[in-house]
């Protein structure tokens, strides 16, 4: 079983979670059954800060030789931390977070859990794989993750055709437009991902076509939409001041024969030139 930007492949039937004291008041001395197939250990650390770290990091640690070790085949992965956002900036938690999943062996993949719906650009931005390369997330409800939680743990595994391509959180962190695109393809149930821009290449795998914010792409963005478009995707652009539903043509999202309108009304070949200034 893999778990990757898609979420899982295959989809298991259910998830089993066990649970872990580790805080540092504990012993770490866990006294532990057999745990069932698809097993997700929880290790809960309590508050994580950059002061807890290092014996959090002795945990993790302690986990992998006395209990990945014993029960690898029952295994999916670890969650490092549950909760809300935290009180400091989420480049410190994350930052954290690659320390302790850095610990672990490749092959058994680091979950965080966090205890809010991820809508909107702002959560797009604010979890995107820019920041959480390494960390597999799950939120109540969005459009991404790997997992979906409330009273149990819910796998997922994202087929949509349609990408929408977050841009470099250096460029921006929340657009109105993106928001209204956002909510317009949630209206009208057509399902999509949202992919970072730097992470594009890897994960436009299975996409037959991708939304791109013309004036939010870098330089480097651009050659990677022209590397789609050359693998044979179809790229709508979104440009600046003109209404979304002229632009993108969301009417025409999912009827038969589906050919997504060009920017402005030009062809694709003038879309595709003007993803590819000459000098870029």
């Amino acid at each position: 079983m893999v778990v990757n930007h898609r979420g899982f492949t295959p989809l298991p039937n259910s998830l089993a979670l066990m649970k872990l004291d580790a805080t540092p008041s504990s012993e770490l001395k866990w006294e532990i059954d057999p745990p069932p197939e698809n097993t997700l250990w929880e290790l809960e650390f309590g508050p994580l800060s950059p002061r807890t770290l290092p014996s959090f990091k002795i945990a993790v640690e302690l986990f992998v030789e006395s209990v990945w070790q014993h029960y690898q085949e029952q295994t999916l992965g670890v969650i490092l931390y549950r909760g809300a956002l935290p009180p400091y900036e989420i480049e410190i938690l994350a930052d954290m977070l690659h320390q302790l999943g850095a610990l672990l062996p490749d092959e058994l993949p680091p979950f965080a859990l966090f205890d809010l719906e991820a809508e909107g650009s702002y959560y797009g931005q604010l979890f995107s794989k820019e920041l959480f390369s390494h960390i597999h997330l799950g939120f109540r409800s969005g459009p991404f993750g790997a997992l979906r939680w409330g009273k149990k743990l819910t796998p997922l595994h994202h087929d949509a055709k349609l990408g929408l391509v977050l841009p470099l959180r250096s460029m921006v962190v929340q657009d109105d437009r993106i928001d209204s695109c956002l909510s317009d393809l949630r209206k009208r149930n057509i399902p999509y991902r949202l992919i970072a821009e730097m992470q594009l290449t890897e994960e436009w795998d299975e996409l037959d076509d991708l939304i791109v914010f013309s004036s939010l792409l870098s330089k480097q963005g651009f050659r990677k939409v022209q590397g789609f478009i050359a693998a044979g995707g179809r790229v709508v652009v979104v440009g600046e001041g003109l209404a979304l539903e002229r632009e993108i043509g969301y009417r025409e999202f999912g009827a038969e024969g589906f050919e997504p309108p060009t920017f402005c009304s030009q062809s694709r070949r003038a879309s595709q030139a003007a993803l590819c200034p000459d000098g870029n």
